[in-house]
Order: structure tokens, then sequence, then C-alpha cells
């Protein structure tokens, strides 16, 4: 066993810090995958494709000089990884499988770090030409729910016209905060979808909003990745601004591994330095957790 490998001093000294096991799979862990100079953070799909990540990375190393190196995928993945001690830090949108990493005590520090807002958007039909004088009527989805704020409402009429053959529905892929947040988003409204007209997508935000595009389907987006992505131009925003599409991402550190700049990155990231970079990173962040 790998554990027994080390000195008596080290383990004595780790075992006023952290439970044996713990302790010996973080040895595993370092021997695992060895420390880089660069801290490894493991991010949400959606940070990566909005942006969100390059501009921190840029902004950290701009301000203290702290390499940084980061890893997009599902949420749930990246949490696999830190518990697995194969990232330093990750950054995601789960809540429910973060909060259970952390009763579990698998993973630790977990601190907010931003939050932002899923859409519901669909399909857009284009007016004709206005006639010359007259200004053109705004685009309006086929199903009418443009303009509401009641997103249960409007996955209940979706449903209903998916089976009829009216409308298509892509689902973010599994494993994905986009997909804990979708899940809930139905059970509120009381359904479970089923059917040629729901469709799983395959890969992050920016490739599942690239799917709805193409095929004229309405989905459940990430704000940040919706207002800088470009392949969105059948789509607009149908419902936006119901309290349950909220989203809050946050940091936490493995347990498995302790990089020396883990606990600098995240006192940056959420003290007055690293709040000002995520207001200004792109997607419309906010370093500030909403009311209520």
């Amino acid at each position: 066993m790998a554990c027994l490998l080390v000195s008596r001093r080290d383990l004595l000294r780790a075992a006023g810090a952290a439970p044996l096991a713990a302790w010996c799979g973080a040895v595993r862990a370092q021997q695992r995958r060895p420390q880089t100079q660069a801290l490894l953070v493991g991010v949400a799909t959606a940070l990566h494709d909005s942006g969100f990540a390059l501009h921190i990375r840029r902004a950290i190393a701009r301000d203290t000089g702290l390499a940084v190196d980061t890893t997009p995928g599902p949420s749930e993945r990246m949490l696999a990884l830190l518990e697995q001690g194969e990232v330093d830090v990750a950054i995601t949108h789960a809540p429910q499988a973060e909060e259970a990493l952390l009763r579990q005590g698998l993973v630790h520090d977990r601190r907010f770090v931003a939050s932002n807002r899923f859409l519901l958007a669909g399909p857009m039909e284009r007016p004709a030409a206005p006639v010359k004088g007259r200004k053109a009527p705004p685009p309006r989805d086929p199903l009418g729910l443009a303009g509401g704020a009641d997103v249960a409402a409007a996955l209940v009429r979706l449903a209903q016209a998916g089976n009829q053959g009216q409308a298509l529905f892509v689902a973010p892929a599994e494993r994905t905060g986009a997909r804990a947040k979708e899940r809930s988003l139905w059970q509120a409204a009381g359904l479970e979808p089923q059917g040629p007209w729901y469709q799983r997508a395959v890969g992050g935000m920016a490739e599942t909003l690239a799917q709805a595009n193409e095929r004229g389907a309405y989905v459940l987006v990430d704000r940040g990745v919706w207002l800088t992505s470009r392949q969105r131009d059948r789509l607009g925003v149908v419902v936006e601004g119901d309290a349950r599409l909220a989203d809050f991402y946050h940091a936490m550190r493995s347990f498995r591994v302790n990089h020396p700049a883990g606990k600098l990155f995240l006192d940056w990231l959420t003290g007055p330095t690293g709040r000002r970079a995520v207001a200004l990173a792109p997607g419309g962040y906010s370093a500030t957790m909403p009311r209520g």
C-alpha cells in the first residue's frame, strides 16, 4: 500500500488534519498526478464556452503572476475529477452534487464565485418585409411563448406541442449543470418529457445551443453562452426572469491534492480584485449572490 511508504513523522503530522483513509488517498493522488507549476482548475463547459474561464486565467496571471490551466467539462464530471484529485480546484454549477460531496467530506473550501441565469430560447418566425413607412413587427415564436416569465407553464405548453408534432426540444447533455437545472424545471412543471420531440444534445453548452439552432428547437441555455454565441441566428429568448432560472457557480478544492496555490486562487477569486474580474468577464456574470 502506497500510504505505508511515507515516513512515521509525516503520518503523525497528517493524522491530526484528516482521517487516515482520506490522507492515504491524497498520497496516492499525488503519486498519480505530480504537482506542476500551474494550478489545474476544472470548469463547467458554460464557463469555457462563454470566455469566462480564459478571462479569469488572464486576470489572475496579470494580478498575481499565478499560472492557471483550465480544463472544461460537464459539472458532475469536473466534481468527480476533483474528488479523485485529478484537478486541484473545480468551478461548477451543480449545487446538489457539490453539497453531496461536501457532506461526505470529499471536497472542501466551497465558495460562491458568480451568478447568472438560464434562459429558455426557441425558434423565431421572422416577419415579412414591412410596408414602407411602417414599423416591422417583432419576431415571434410559433407557440406564442415569448415574453413569458413562468418557465414551468412554458414547458407544459411546449410538451403539449411536442406531443402533437409541433415543437422540438434539445435537452442538455448528461452530467452538466444545465441538465440538472432542466430536470428540476420539468419536475416543477409536473412532467416527465419523452417522445421524438425531446432530443438529447451531444457536447457542452455551446454545442447544445448550436444543435438547437440547427434544428429550430427550444433549448435551456446558460445566459453567458447565449450572449457570446454566434450560433443562434434562428433562435430568440422566449422566457427569462423566473427565479427558478437562477444559476450559481461555486469553486472548491480537493482533499486529495493540496497544490500550494489552491487557496491563493480562491482567495483572489472571491476577494475584491477577483470579484471585479468576474464582473468584467464576458457573458454578463455577477460577482454577488442575488437576494431571495
